[in-house]
């Protein structure tokens, strides 16, 4: 009986991976569905990875406009969309500062739970007399419109709230969780089987990648970094696992690296633990993140870890497999760096139990993060 399930309405670009999708469709997949059903508004007409899975566990997607093709055809498609599909229980909102706009048009409706989440540490505009005040615009809405505010890391609250948000008692950090079953069962897994699956021979170092062919993710300093490591050790691959709209540029650049025939471009993939558990390092060298969900599985799977500055503290879990380099640093000093993380044999990150209690106490299993959500939407 559909018409007694609490409709939450989730706003964001499009239902590919990424940190936000990743963690919405964690909490989808863990919350409890004879209660509460999850419908998406996203900006995109074209298909998105997740809708098959959305679809099976009894969410709906619906399209309006991008707000850059004009804001008064977003608000009329996205208004009819949610008298339609609605009334909704909550609206939560994932599209940084143009969530200001989207809550107050839910506050119009009568909603009564509005949620603006913050994913990032920056919206990744160059800033300008008008980008500014679009911004303290989008702030104030925010604050007036929404019952919380929710941040992947105390860095993306104040980046979207302001820096003086803590005082303000909607504002709280919410940690990008996990499901933490896959990783356990990677204990039983075979781990040079693995290794074969991605085609890593034995003696190779393996190093891995998850994250879109973006500026912020700097996939420049990793090839350059990687091209560096085979000079160390020739024997060693790299996995690139995500699409986006420098993959072919990166592509390119391995091949005027000479490093292509070592660099494996994998696109979009439904396997990433296992993938996670077959690396002998994990590089995460971006510019800036919101948290960087897939640290915590890199961790998770007990793989050795380094990356950059850009990334926020919350983000290790302290049990030994992180290690910091800043952007600027050569691509040699990053080499170096990986070749004696991946040394570490049977990898740092202790036992399962170990990763699993840390991971439970700074707030990454998704079981106690679901039923976070299940309170705030009942309101």
């Amino acid at each position: 009986m559909s018409h007694t399930k609490i409709k939450v309405l989730h706003v964001v670009g499009r239902m590919h991976p990424g940190g936000i999708e990743t963690l919405l469709m964690n909490v989808y997949r863990n919350i409890d569905r004879d209660k509460y059903e999850f419908h998406f508004a996203v900006q995109s007409a074209e298909p998105s990875f997740y809708d098959d899975e959305i679809r099976e566990l009894g969410g709906t997607i619906f399209v309006q406009p991008p707000p850059k093709d004009g804001i008064r055809s977003f608000r009329k498609q996205l208004m009819a969309n949610m008298n339609k599909y609605g009334p909704y229980a909550a609206v939560h909102s994932h599209v940084f500062g143009f969530s200001g706009y989207v809550l107050k048009l839910a506050d119009k409706l009568g909603v009564p739970v509005r949620i603006s989440h913050s994913h990032n540490t920056s919206d990744s505009k160059s800033s300008s007399p008008i980008r500014n005040l679009y911004r303290s615009y989008m702030r104030s809405l925010i604050s007036r419109y929404s019952t919380n505010m929710l941040g992947c890391s105390r860095a993306a609250c104040e980046s979207l709230f302001g820096n003086s948000c803590w005082k303000d008692g909607r504002v709280d950090v919410f940690p990008n969780a996990i499901t933490l079953a896959p990783y356990e069962s990677l204990v039983q897994e075979n781990r040079q089987e693995l290794r074969r699956r991605f085609g890593a021979a034995e003696d190779e170092l393996l190093i891995g990648h998850i994250g879109r062919f973006s500026k912020q993710k700097n996939h420049a300093l990793l090839l350059d970094s990687f091209a560096s490591l085979v000079k160390l050790r020739p024997k060693s691959r790299l996995l690139l696992c995500g699409d986006g709209p420098l993959r072919p540029e990166m592509e390119q650049k391995a091949r005027e690296l000479g490093i292509a025939d070592k660099v494996s471009f994998l696109g979009l993939r439904k396997d990433v633990p296992e993938l996670l558990g077959a690396l002998d390092a994990f590089v995460l060298p971006s510019l800036y993140e919101g948290l960087g969900i897939v640290l915590i599985e890199a961790q998770a799977a007990g793989v050795p870890c380094l990356i950059s500055e850009g990334v926020p503290r919350e983000a290790d879990l302290r049990i030994g497999l992180i290690e910091r380099l800043a952007v600027n640093d050569s691509p040699e000093r990053w080499a170096e760096a990986l070749a004696s993380l991946a040394e570490r044999k049977n990898h740092g990150g202790g036992e399962w139990q170990e990763r699993a209690e840390a991971l439970g106490e700074r707030g990454y299993d998704i079981r106690v993060s679901a039923a976070r959500l299940e309170r705030l939407y009942a309101g």
